[in-house]
């Protein structure tokens, strides 16, 4: 063998690529290749073991290294078809050193993949005494060293004891979801204590069914005493810590709720910010917020809990577009969670919406407002000449406008020649045109077809015609998957068009083969 591959930079940096090149999503090949090379050849052992481990290993894989009468008797699974891992008998010093072992190489811990919400499937179940048996080991030191990413459920007090063995200087990343019903007495105490322990602190996450006004404090002050950040996810801020986020030359990314009644006194600089994630409770806190900042954001959201009127959110399209860059947004999307009443439903029109059709690099647009959106098909000729990149556009889809839409199919082939990168568009459109016609030939159509399309929703689109609607779509739609529709949501003396669209969905696909 060349002395070269002796050398363990030249070894990190070949193993590293097998890693790379293994396109499989398991990385099964990968993980057989290293596993091998560590067990072959005393020279690759170490590198091919911290690659290994850097990237698959977990506390569950060092705790399977163990002695098997240690942790698992006869591989109990649980109802769900999860393996537990449980504590059959003492452990031992000569234990607790094999679990060391390759303790030392492990990067990132997840205990948090019980969370259904965020679509997880949990496969290894640890126990919590045995979790409470190796934290007892050594005291003195953390019980993964060189932890660099971290995910964490806190139910009780047992999951902080846990957890502050596990917290590391070396973490860079820390996601924390607070499911404590019944008050966790140290739980204030361990928020203040992430920053000291935590540094070099990236990225941080805090979830929790009930954020108190004492755990929102908490936080805020942790997130005042952490320099480095790049991403936030949190909940409630106030302006004092929005302020000084601010001024954090490292943050990239912010998703937060706003707290009511904040006052801005200053420009707010967030001068790198490229993701803004607000949940405010009304349109117009949103509005300040985003006007007092002078950035190059490239993803911006806005959710709020309050109807909000057609005027408020022109106002809000013009203010963005003052302060947020023409050149680098390339994501927007605005959702609004309280339906209008039907005696003061408000609509959208193309001159309310100029203001963002400067914005002629956005790729996903979502509006779902709250309001409708009244575009003809000469406005979605000019949204689709503005947004020629566009790749995902959504307008009201829940949303049932009381008024018929004024957009026909020819609006529809606008988008579909303009815009060729579109996977993804959701648009209320009145077919009546196409049911009218006798001849099926649509010879107006042309050779326009679109070869990305993958996803058409019609929302509250009204059809009688089922077979002649599915002919039009089957000739300038060849790659759509399905036909989605919104009726399916409506009241029973409703469900006609539910049916009339299932029909042509139906046909749609037939017609395509």
């Amino acid at each position: 063998m060349s002395r070269c591959l002796f050398i363990p930079e030249i070894q990190l940096s070949i193993f590293q690529w097998i890693f790379v090149l293994d396109a499989s999503q398991e990385k099964h090949a990968a993980q057989a290749t290293l596993a091998a090379l560590a067990r072959t050849c005393s020279a690759f052992h170490h590198i091919a073991l911290d690659i290994l481990w850097q990237q698959f290993g977990t506390i569950a894989r060092a705790i399977q290294c163990m002695p098997h009468d240690l942790w698992g008797g006869d591989a109990i699974k649980s109802e769900s078809g999860c393996i537990c891992l449980k504590l059959h008998r003492h452990l031992t010093k000569d234990d607790w050193n094999i679990f060391r072992r390759y303790a030392l190489r492990i990067r990132h811990l997840s205990l948090a993949t019980q969370d259904v919400r965020r679509g997880k499937k949990l496969m290894v179940d640890i126990d919590d005494e045995l979790l409470a048996c190796l934290a007892s080991m050594d005291a003195t030191q953390p019980l993964l060293p060189n932890l660099t990413s971290l995910e964490w459920i806190i139910y009780d007090e047992r999951d902080l004891r846990l957890i502050r063995r596990i917290m590391t200087k070396s973490l860079t990343s820390l996601f924390l979801e607070v499911w404590a019903i019944s008050p966790v007495p140290d739980l204030l105490q361990f928020i203040s204590s992430i920053a000291p322990t935590c540094p070099s602190l990236r990225k941080l996450t805090v979830h929790s069914v009930a954020l108190s006004s004492h755990l929102r404090n908490s936080v805020s002050q942790t997130l005042c005493h952490l320099h480095h950040l790049t991403t936030i996810h949190c909940g409630h801020l106030d302006a004092e810590v929005l302020n000084h986020l601010s001024r954090l030359p490292s943050l990239l990314e912010l998703k937060l709720a706003l707290q009511p009644n904040a006052e801005f006194q200053n420009e707010l600089l967030f001068e790198q910010l490229q993701v803004l994630d607000v949940h405010a409770q009304d349109i117009p806190s949103a509005v300040d917020l985003v006007s007092r900042m002078r950035n190059k954001l490239t993803n911006l959201s806005i959710f709020s809990d309050d109807h909000t009127g057609a005027s408020v959110l022109a106002q809000l399209f013009r203010r963005l577009s003052t302060s947020v860059s023409h050149y680098s947004l390339r994501r927007l999307q605005i959702m609004v969670a309280e339906r209008p009443p039907h005696d003061s439903f408000s609509v959208l029109k193309l001159e309310d919406l100029h203001p963002l059709l400067s914005f002629n690099r956005l790729t996903h647009v979502h509006l779902d407002i709250g309001c409708g959106i009244s575009l003809d098909d000469v406005a979605a000729l000019e949204l689709a000449q503005a947004w020629p990149n566009i790749m995902q556009l959504v307008l009201n889809k829940f949303l049932e406008s009381p008024l018929p839409s004024s957009m026909s199919p020819i609006g529809l082939l606008c988008f579909l020649k303009h815009c060729p990168n579109l996977l993804e568009l959701t648009l209320e459109i009145d077919f009546s045109f196409i049911e009218e016609q006798d001849d099926q030939s649509h010879y107006w159509v042309g050779d326009t077809t679109h070869q990305h399309l993958s996803i058409f929703d019609v929302t509250y689109s009204k059809i009688h015609d089922a077979a002649k609607v599915a002919a039009f779509l089957s000739g300038i739609l060849p790659r759509t998957v399905h036909i989605h529709y919104s009726w399916i949501y409506a009241l029973d003396d409703q469900r006609e068009y539910a049916e009339r669209w299932n029909e042509a969905s139906r046909l749609f696909m037939r017609m395509k083969r």
